[in-house]
């Protein structure tokens, strides 16, 4: 089963005995959906940005909120805690982080992270690219018990130890500032002073980690505005294990595979080539797969997506059903579905006309 959220509602697809997809939605009709998540017995959670976290028993057939104690209801994301049956995280805009141990009849604000380092100099909003402040990524260790990993839109990626009382920033090992590899990756904004903040915003852009995934090893890895880096040691030091130059920068980032055939893809996405957009793809779409199994090289699968395109793929439009999977799925800012069942060498376009694509979740039952 596939779960997709669209900026004006979502979709489930199920693949039939016969191995054909069938799509049901939209639903939740002029909500923005982000992130639907799967829970137990048929449960659905989705975060939206419009009305707060929305509630599925049935598969997505029939909804209801989840807002009790939820005070900021533009809700970014949601994650569940391996650990702990009935606990989900909710990362919201303006930074804050809330948390529920009865799968939301009620919300309580995780307030430590109100001291966590440069917490003050996240400030209010602010309004680069289309995220604004938010919590967008929360993601629990399936290994450890209280170890929580969060990442502030621009401010970088955070761990607790301790189930949220404290928290470590976690930058080590990560560029001070971007290389530039010429017009299609520098990553400045097309704004009328653009060259006067070029330098200012290379030193600073390293810490805008765009979304987290897990290693079977135990690893973390991020796409982050400069590359990818991977972690060992729980994010106290990333080492750079980038694609090619041209080809750093992206948002989304997924595990899938077991052992030997364990991967970590990716989409790039570029700067620079555009009037309209700072990140985008135009031309060919591809899905970059780096070989964790097998010696860590990189390889661009390009097999059925569209050679003549001009979107992007977000950093929550990108999902797989995981450990000792085959599947990933992709959604696009123009509205189609791709899928692949063989670690990515081929590619099936699943549906179009979906709308902007904001978030990609898969279970296999």
């Amino acid at each position: 089963m596939v779960a997709v959220g669209t900026e004006h509602g979502g979709y489930i697809f199920e693949r039939s005995r016969d191995g054909e997809w069938k799509r049901r939605g939209p639903f939740l009709k002029n909500e923005s959906v982000n992130t639907i998540r799967f829970g137990a017995e048929g449960k659905l959670l989705a975060a939206t940005f419009t009305e707060g976290v929305f509630e599925s028993k049935d598969n997505g057939r029939t909804w209801r909120t989840r807002n009790k104690g939820l005070h900021v209801r533009k809700v970014w994301t949601i994650e569940s805690d391996p650990h702990k049956r009935g606990r989900v995280y909710a990362g919201t805009h303006y930074g804050h982080l809330f948390v529920t141990d009865n799968e939301g009849e009620e919300w309580d604000e995780v307030t430590g992270l109100h001291n966590a380092p440069m917490r003050n100099e996240w400030g209010v909003d602010w309004a680069m690219g289309t995220t604004g402040l938010t919590i967008h990524t929360v993601r629990v260790d399936p290994k450890r018990k209280n170890r929580i990993f969060i990442v502030s839109s621009g401010a970088g990626t955070y761990r607790s130890d301790d189930g949220g009382g404290s928290w470590t920033l976690l930058r080590n090992g990560l560029q001070e500032k971007c290389p530039t590899f010429g017009s299609r990756t520098t990553p400045s904004k097309p704004v009328a002073n653009a060259n006067e903040n070029l330098e200012n915003h290379l030193s600073t852009v390293h810490t805008c980690t765009h979304k987290l995934a897990f290693g079977e090893d135990g690893a973390i890895f991020q796409q982050n505005h400069c590359g990818v880096f991977k972690s060992d040691n729980a994010g106290e030091f990333w080492a750079d294990v980038s694609p090619q130059p041209s080809k750093r920068h992206g948002f989304p980032i997924v595990t899938a595979g077991y052992g030997r055939k364990e991967y970590l893809y990716t989409v790039p996405a570029y700067q620079g080539i555009c009037k309209d957009h700072n990140s985008c793809v135009r031309g060919q779409l591809e899905v970059l797969r780096r070989d964790e199994g097998g010696g860590g090289g990189w390889s661009s699968h390009t097999k059925g997506l569209p050679i003549k395109t001009h979107t992007c793929v977000l950093r929550d439009a990108m999902g797989s059903p995981g450990k000792g999977s085959h599947e990933v799925f992709i959604g696009t800012t123009t509205g189609e579905l791709f899928g692949t069942d063989d670690d990515g060498e081929k590619w099936v376009m699943m549906a179009k006309g979906l709308g902007r694509v904001q978030g990609v979740s898969a279970k296999a039952f």
